[in-house]
């Protein structure tokens, strides 16, 4: 019977992890970390050289490679380099097993898959998850192949079978080659000194051999990349080094407080995230108190770990999130598990306060849908279909809960309803909120050159990274005094030199996806 049960919270996690990774992979186009990741990968298969890492042609060694590598290996396969969706595929299917490792972590350390299958569906229906799962940069796959090393290291230690090490030490590997020490710093680290104080030493000490096989693998697999960079560019990579050691303690600088308002970001579980705070009642409502004891002090290790790091960004906080679905998860299991009645009263004010957020989601979903319809954004039958499905959801939760136990209702609600709305809403919001106002049809859509780039080389005085993946090839520096070729392409503003010394053929104009015009010129050298 365990074995039935198991299986059907490992396919509903399945089905549940695969709409929340991969429903949204489209939605919206590469912002400049994904761009970078893009361009270098689409460089590594055109160059066949999947070592030495560039960017538009130069050399870039500020990222490890195995994030590249994964692009790389879709834009292989594929023969595809310019669908941003295929390329986003490797984080979506990571983000998938990243679940797996969350749900067998909880189950190693508690034996209750009941509790493991909840925190594997809060994970999965957290909003930053979800977000930064939908993202081909690097941040996501260390913490991902971090959590991973960290559940194959606690199984290790519960079976003590060598393998699970090795594993374990592969995944250490590939956090490190994903964004070098971040993901040990951020979520190992933590966990360790939060493990050893709650469940002692003693399975280290009986499996300190073992641990040393991990460490060796691990640092041994992700060392290889760095020493080849090193020993063929030994000034290049140091300086690359030195370079990332100042942007580490000097640039995106915030308060100690940043990461404080973290629990806004966890979306539907924001109350249940505020309440994982409370010390003592999460100890309370626990069966496993040394659990609860052990969650919570890794939280706040996590939280003391990123806060005390003077460079702070949103996705840098990626470990609160995955540490929280941990509390989140042991307070939804209590409401799982007991009626409410037996609940007290701040108890139930809170699972009163949930299910009060559920309606007011629901109805501004719909809300938002007829501000869309009214602006004439969106179709009468797109409005309809969404209206109608939203208004259902209401109705139903609202007649579910008269009829069934609020508690555990609402736990299941809570994730369902914010995962077929992210999934349904995503791509509207990002379309209507995030981008600017459209500038009108009189210009052209800049993806025509990313979906076919011109044949001559691109030149320019002016541009961003996003603009080399947006035009679809590598655009070079243009510098007063160079040889160009006799046809050229030139982007952007053109300098006096160049008009004096070519004839223009034909000028476009283009947008991009946030409304910016941008002004190409075909060129033909003046004859002498």
């Amino acid at each position: 019977m365990n074995r039935l049960n198991e299986k059907k919270y490992l396919l509903s996690l399945f089905f549940i992890s695969v709409v929340s990774f991969f429903s949204n992979i489209c939605v919206r186009t590469a912002d400049l970390m994904e761009a970078r990741n893009f361009i270098t990968a689409r460089e590594m298969v055109k160059s066949g050289n999947y070592i030495v890492t560039t960017l538009n042609g130069n050399l870039r060694f500020e990222k490890p490679p195995l994030p590249t590598w994964l692009v790389a290996m879709m834009m292989k396969i594929t023969n595809n380099f310019t669908d941003e969706w295929i390329f986003r595929i490797p984080v979506a299917i990571v983000g998938v097993i990243s679940v797996f490792f969350i749900y067998y972590l909880v189950k190693y350390l508690t034996k209750n898959m009941v509790l493991s299958f909840l925190v594997g569906f809060i994970y999965s229906t957290t909003f930053m998850i979800i977000k930064v799962g939908n993202e081909s940069t690097w941040d996501f796959y260390t913490y991902a192949f971090a959590l991973g090393m960290i559940t194959f290291l606690v199984k290790g230690m519960e079976g003590e079978k060598i393998k699970d090490f090795i594993i374990s030490g592969v995944f250490l590997s590939g956090s490190i080659l994903s964004k070098g020490p971040v993901g040990i710093y951020g979520l190992f680290i933590p966990f360790l000194m939060a493990h050893i104080y709650i469940f002692g030493i003693e399975k280290y000490r009986k499996n300190w051999k073992k641990i040393i096989i991990l460490l060796l693998i691990g640092i041994g697999l992700s060392s290889l990349w760095p020493i080849i960079i090193y020993l063929k560019y030994h000034n290049i990579f140091l300086e690359v080094l030195k370079k990332e050691e100042s942007t580490w303690m000097n640039s995106h600088k915030k308060s100690i407080f940043y990461y404080l308002d973290y629990f806004i970001y966890s979306g539907i579980w924001i109350f249940f995230t505020i309440s994982i705070y409370i010390k003592n009642w999460n100890e309370k409502i626990s069966d496993n108190k040394k659990y609860a004891k052990f969650i919570f002090l890794w939280n706040i290790l996590v939280l003391i770990g990123i806060s005390v790091i003077k460079m702070k960004k949103k996705r840098y906080g990626i470990p609160l999130f995955i540490t929280s679905s941990l509390g989140v998860g042991n307070i939804c299991y209590y409401f799982y598990i007991t009626t409410i009645e037996r609940l007290n009263k701040k108890e139930k004010l809170l699972i009163n306060i949930q299910k009060i957020f559920i309606e007011i989601i629901l109805v501004g979903s719909i809300g938002f849908c007829i501000a869309l319809f009214l602006k004439e954004k969106i179709s009468i039958i797109y409005f309809l279909v969404m209206s109608i499905l939203y208004l259902s959801l209401l109705v139903n939760f609202i007649l579910k809960l008269k009829k069934a136990d609020i508690t555990k209702e609402i736990v299941i609600w809570s994730g369902l309803i914010f995962l077929i709305i992210n999934t349904t809403l995503n791509g509207l919001i990002n379309k209507n909120l995030i981008e600017k106002h459209s500038c009108g049809n009189e210009y052209k859509d800049l993806r025509i050159l990313h979906y076919n780039p011109p044949k001559e080389e691109i030149y320019s005085k002016n541009f961003g990274i996003e603009d080399v993946w947006r035009i679809g090839k590598k655009i070079n520096i243009y510098k007063e005094g160079i040889e160009l070729p006799k046809s050229i392409v030139f982007f952007s503003d053109l300098p006096k030199e160049i008009k004096e010394k070519y004839l223009v053929l034909k000028k476009e104009k283009y947008i991009n996806e946030v409304n910016e015009i941008v002004e190409i010129y075909f060129l033909e050298k003046r004859g002498d």
